[in-house]
């Protein structure tokens, strides 16, 4: 599993650019959430079954979108889990 930390321009098309990329791409992601901050839309994009090679290549090519500012790849080991399987946060 490898989440994307994706900071993107607060605008109405930032989330669907976004979502579209994976569906592009024939991904569903397991979990998806967006926030605002005070100047950018932070967006934060779970997907399972990628190796290291594949959510690199992702990461990639998201910074290459328009709207978005910075991605941010966490590793799998940086990801805290509740006992039931559950997203918790990110590890400090």
């Amino acid at each position: 599993m490898h989440r994307f930390r994706i900071d993107a321009i607060p605008d109405p098309q930032s989330l669907p650019r976004i979502a579209g990329f994976f569906a592009q791409r024939a991904m569903i992601p397991s979990a998806m959430r967006m926030r605002m901050l005070r100047r950018q839309m932070r967006v934060e994009v779970t997907v399972d079954g990628l190796d290291a090679v594949q959510a690199a290549i992702i990461a990639a090519k998201l910074g290459e979108m328009f709207a978005v500012i910075e991605v941010e790849l966490v590793a799998p080991e940086n990801i805290r889990h509740s006992g039931d399987g559950r997203n918790l946060s990110l590890a400090a």
